[in-house]
């Protein structure tokens, strides 16, 4: 498994500052290392983390250099493909500078409490849209965690009685034993399927519910691979295809057409361990952990504003962003 997390190391030594304390590490293992799943959750881990840089560093200054080192880090790492995280913490730390010294300890403290308030009600709405319009679904399949789609998925069956959940499993990250984790325990019967008979499950569902890495302005999204042949395989079904996201995870950068590739990573560990082969080195692994899911896969994406056509993200976006955010660089 990667162990990005231990690269920070090397970055604190070079400031001139000492290694990270064990809770630091253990918080970069969850967001970088992926210990844990879900954007939304790395925000709020990477939210923790510098509370408790703030709380546990005696020197304010000191204490805030962490934290920016901290920031800086995630949002390179775990950040790459999900901008969300690095906008988050950039947000965050921005314009501490021009506050006086002895007060920016406080302001940022100040800065992560409402942010937390304010995307919690933000979840609030997007949930409770959600589930009005899915709210005659006899069944959904939840691809790859995400805790958006977890938290809509239970506040669905609350409402919908006798609901079919589909969780297939992949292979690339184990995303589906993460949803029994959620499901099991507040009584859902859930069909725990392998991810080549995603065909089979489609069966059982009315719609698909993704979460979303990153949202571009075009209405298209990022999730993990597997997705988009999911999409392909739903949608002359008429089955309703949708990403769920907080419109926080728009990447402004993509109205100026800034639109990378999924970065690659090898997938040795979850092919290759247990298996005895003398010539295991010269197999390649390598393939994209994320992928795109264009517009026109997509029927709607649901955010707190609502079920979103992808042809209205744009404007959405324009709507709720100033034009300089959205010219801001990569």
């Amino acid at each position: 498994m990667p162990e990005k997390r231990f690269d920070h190391v090397g970055e604190l030594r070079n400031a001139g500052l000492s290694g990270p304390d064990d809770k630091t590490l253990h918080y970069l293992w969850q967001i970088v290392d992926e210990g844990v799943l879900g954007a939304s959750r790395h925000v709020a881990l990477g939210n923790e983390l510098l509370l408790h840089l703030l709380d546990s560093v005696p020197n304010p200054e000191e204490a805030l250099s962490r934290a920016r080192l901290a920031g800086a880090f995630i949002a390179r790492t775990r950040g790459h493909d999900t901008p969300v995280i690095g906008n988050s913490l950039a947000l965050l730390l921005a314009g501490l500078d021009n506050i006086p010294e002895g007060e920016r300890a406080a302001t940022l403290r100040r800065r992560i409490e409402t942010w937390n308030e304010a995307a919690a009600e933000r979840k609030r709405r997007l949930i409770g849209l959600a589930v009005t319009h899915l709210s005659a679904a006899r069944g959904v399949m939840a691809f790859d965690y995400s805790s958006t789609v977890a938290a809509i998925v239970l506040a669905l069956a609350e409402v919908r009685g006798g609901l079919t959940v589909v969780v297939p499993e992949s292979r690339t990250i184990a995303g589906g034993a993460r949803y029994l984790e959620e499901f099991l325990p507040a009584g859902l019967t859930v069909r725990f399927i392998p991810d080549a008979a995603i065909e089979h499950g489609l069966g059982f569902c009315d719609a698909v519910l993704f979460g979303v890495e990153t949202l571009r302005c075009d209405g298209s999204f990022l999730n993990t691979i597997g997705s988009a042949m999911i999409a392909r395989l739903a949608r002359p079904r008429g089955i309703e295809v949708h990403g769920c996201t907080d419109m926080l995870k728009l990447d402004l950068r993509s109205y100026k057409g800034f639109r990378p590739e999924p970065a690659l990573r090898s997938y040795d560990a979850p092919l290759l361990d247990g298996l005895s082969l003398k010539d295991a080195g010269s197999v390649v692994t390598t393939a994209p952990e994320l992928e795109v899911i264009p517009a026109e896969l997509t029927t709607a994406i649901l955010t707190e504003h609502g079920p979103v056509p992808p042809s209205a993200i744009w404007a959405l976006g324009r709507g709720i962003f100033t034009p300089s955010d959205a010219g801001a660089p990569p």
